[in-house]
């Protein structure tokens, strides 16, 4: 009888789990759930971005092909932060209209001027190297640069190449007549990169708010390099006391990011990037009654 209730007893401790095994298992379940859930978020935002990038490169290829094909004009324009506008011909009629394209999961511009570029009809930008950047919901970031003679990379640097003399090529010296292409308009033959990319500051910008408040950001506009390889220095100025709040994109950092003004003092920031992401971004400087706005630009 005794040996009989020790082995129900061993029987009985045998058949399942402790409470305590139980919750040491849906525990670890829940974590392993976790994980798979940010993961497949992850991928499916990354995925979005590189989608989108993907798109607009291949976009505006097609814009720069078809302004050679018609001997015209084409553009990419972002009316906003989320879409972007093509104006080409996209059924060969000859006839050029616009489609917008949306960008995808939740991917936007960076805070910042909102880029375009148009193509003539040697399909160049008239333009030096453009950079349309985009960031994810959880600050994942690309770019598309676009250089002055058409060329399209993707997360990739270009250059601006050096200026070269051309010399005077005479029809009578061995070119054919023929080979001179003709247009039913006048051709543009501006120079194709008509600004050199420079570090010069622009001049203060001047917010005035209410009760008579003012405050000045100097200079308005600069440029710094990539991957904090060189920084920029903004200084802002307030008539009345209270404290200064900025506003960056994810790829800069501006130290102090909020710092006391005495009526009529003036507080330094210091601007630098984090990454390899290029373009031109807003950065805000703000009091309790007026925003104003520096451009900063990431260059190479």
């Amino acid at each position: 009888m005794a040996n009989n209730l020790k082995g129900m007893q061993r029987t009985s401790s045998e058949a399942g789990f402790s409470l305590l095994q139980l919750i040491m298992v849906m525990a670890i379940a829940g974590i392993i759930a976790t994980y798979a859930i940010f993961s497949i978020r992850s991928s499916r935002e990354s995925l979005a971005l590189q989608n989108s990038v993907r798109q607009l490169a291949s976009n505006i290829e097609k814009a720069r092909l078809d302004a050679l094909k018609r001997h015209g004009t084409t553009s990419v324009v972002f009316p906003d932060t989320t879409a972007y506008d093509v104006t080409m011909d996209f059924d060969g009629s000859g006839t050029s209209y616009t489609r917008r394209y949306a960008l995808q999961g939740g991917v936007v511009l960076p805070a910042g001027p909102l880029p375009n570029i148009s193509f003539n009809w040697r399909g160049r930008t008239l333009a030096c190297t453009k950079t349309f950047s985009f960031v994810s919901p959880s600050g994942l970031q690309s770019w598309v640069d676009v250089s002055d003679a058409g060329d399209v990379t993707v997360n990739s640097d270009v250059d601006v190449l050096p200026t070269v003399s051309y010399a005077t090529v005479s029809t009578t010296a061995g070119v054919a007549s023929t080979a001179v292409v003709t247009g039913t308009t006048a051709h543009n033959n501006s120079l194709d990169c008509d600004t050199v990319a420079n570090s010069t500051p622009g001049p203060p910008v001047t917010g005035n708010g209410s009760g008579g408040c003012k405050l000045i950001v100097n200079p308005s506009s600069l440029s710094i390099k990539k991957n904090g390889a060189t920084t920029g220095n903004i200084v802002v100025t307030s008539n009345t006391a209270g404290t200064i709040t900025t506003s960056v994109p994810i790829n800069l950092r501006i130290t102090p990011a909020t710092a006391p003004v005495a009526a009529n003092g003036s507080v330094s920031f210091t601007i630098s990037s984090i990454n390899t992401t290029r373009g031109t971004y807003a950065v805000n400087f703000s009091t309790s009654c007026t925003t104003v706005t520096s451009l900063v630009k990431v260059t190479n």
